[in-house]
This record gives C-alpha cells, structure tokens and sequence, in this order.
C-alpha cells in the first residue's frame, strides 16, 4: 500500500506483534534501558491500533514478528519451543496478515537447539502458514549464532527460500552478550551463499565486524532496530551512504521504540539518493517481499 503522497512509503523491518494483556512480564532491565515504563509489555493496543498508526505515518508495510519466550535468569534459555507453540504463533500472525491484506510480511521465533525437528518447524511454517521470516535470538535460546546445532535451521530456510533475521550485539536483557558477536555470522554466511541473513541492532559494541560482515558478505544485510535513528553509528551510515546503498533498513523494533519516533527520525538521517531510498524501505522490500 504506498503512501498518500504515491511514494512507496515506509518499510518496517521489525514490528512485533502486540502483547495480550498479562502475555509478558516486564524485563526489568529492558524497561530502564528504553525508559518507557512498561509500554512495551503491559499490552492493550490491538492490531487496529497499530495500523492506524502506521497509516497516519505513512507506513505502508511491515515484517510482523512474533518470538515465543519468557523472562528467565541469565544462564536459563528463555526461548519457548515445540510444535504446539510453533503453530499457535504461526496461526496467529497469518490470522492478522490475512485481516490486514497488503500490509504485513509474517516472521516467527525458532529454537535451533531442536537441530533437525527445527528445520521441520521451519517448513511447516513456510508451507502451512505462509512464514517468510525466522527469527534467531541466541540470547535466548542460549547457544551462538554459529553453534552447528542451527544448522539444519538454516539450511531448510535456505532451501524453502526464506530470511533469516538474527540479534547482533550486547542484548538489552540480562543474557551474555558473546553468543551474539557480530563476527560469528560470518561462518554462516559461508556456509549459506544463498540465505538472506539480516543482522538486527547493528552489533554493538562491535560495529566495526558489523560493517565487515556487510562489506564482505552478499547475503548479508542489518536493520536498525532498537536503535533510535538519531543515534545511528557514524560508520554505519558511511557504509550505507559511500559503500553499499542496498544493505541497511530501517526498523521500529515496536513496542520497545515508538513508531511516530522512529519513523520521525528515520525519514531524517544523513543519507541521500538510493542510500536513503533504500533505507526507508526499498532494501526491506527487496530482502523481504512485499505482502501479499
């Protein structure tokens, strides 16, 4: 759906569905990084809600993501797995994106500790309900981005011809931060020419890898979610803006930042031409498709 001017409009990378009332429990550690209370746990907004919103913003179309897991102690995985759990969240964002046709690309959490019964996952979620997205959070689910365990994760999503988004970076919530260093994509990215890996919260402290991985990588793109686009890193906006147009999204990562901040924000980093373009959503489209 473009905008009202005609222009294509806004892209975002990463919108998570809205909590239910009670779903969650506030992460103490995720509400006094963001400084929003508990906004972005406590739950109440609805699917109408957000696309108002995103229609007042000129938003035309988003990756709608849903990642099954609990708050748990630091060393406790927090990922909830299983079928059933697969299938509920799979039912439930392919409910909202037929509701809302034109709007919403669907993408969903897996563990890949499940090694082979995760791939299976990963095809259910394609061919059943229509899943363009899995999303890896080794913060919770305990084991690193490289860990041979996920393998077979990303070679089903490689082969059913899907996007792979994965945390980079020091986590907001108490979980060790070395399960997601930058450069631990780069093997995976070897080993899997052909899969989409986009790179979510830029990695840092470790923007330099970031910027490596984009620089070396093909298939390897980052979004900029969680990040308020004010506070972008210099090096990344350099890359985008001198070396690659085609690698970085912009992305809400909604409810943790709000939609009418970052899209505010994003429309006015220090990009230009195709670099800019491309940030606001042309590169998303690309890497994710446009809705059905």
């Amino acid at each position: 759906m473009p905008a009202a001017d005609g222009s294509p409009g806004l892209y975002d990378a990463w919108i998570n569905l809205p909590y239910l009332p009670g779903e969650v429990v506030p992460d103490p550690s995720v509400v006094a990084r963001f400084k929003r209370g508990n906004s972005a746990y406590e739950g109440g907004e609805t699917m109408t809600d957000v696309i108002a919103e995103m229609d007042r913003l000129g938003i035309a179309s988003g990756v709608l993501s849903k990642a099954p897991r609990d708050i748990t102690p630091p060393y406790v995985h927090g990922t909830k797995t299983g079928e059933l759990v697969l299938r509920e969240t799979c039912e439930r964002l392919a409910g909202i994106a037929g509701d809302y046709p034109g709007r919403f690309v669907t993408s969903v959490g897996i563990d890949p500790r499940l090694g082979y019964e995760a791939a299976k996952h990963v095809r259910i979620a394609v061919r059943e309900y229509g899943i363009r997205c899995f999303r890896i959070i080794p913060m919770f689910t305990g084991i690193a981005i490289d860990d041979k365990l996920a393998y077979p994760l990303y070679t089903a999503a490689c082969d059913e011809g899907a996007v792979v988004s994965i945390n980079v970076g020091v986590p907001g919530p108490m979980k060790p931060a070395k399960l997601q260093r930058t450069i631990l994509i780069d093997e995976v990215a070897l080993a899997f020419p052909e899969l989409k890996i986009v790179m979510s919260h830029l990695g840092d402290p470790w923007i330099s890898e970031t910027v490596a991985m984009l620089l070396k990588h093909p298939n390897v793109f980052a979004m900029t979610a969680g990040w308020a686009p004010k506070y972008i890193p210099e090096d990344i906006l350099r890359f985008a803006e001198r070396r690659n147009p085609t690698k970085l999204m912009w992305a809400s990562d909604y409810p943790i930042l709000p939609l009418d901040r970052t899209a505010v924000e994003g429309r006015s980093v220090p990009l230009t031409g195709a670099s800019l373009a491309g940030y606001l959503g042309g590169n998303a489209r690309a890497v994710f498709g446009d809705p059905a």
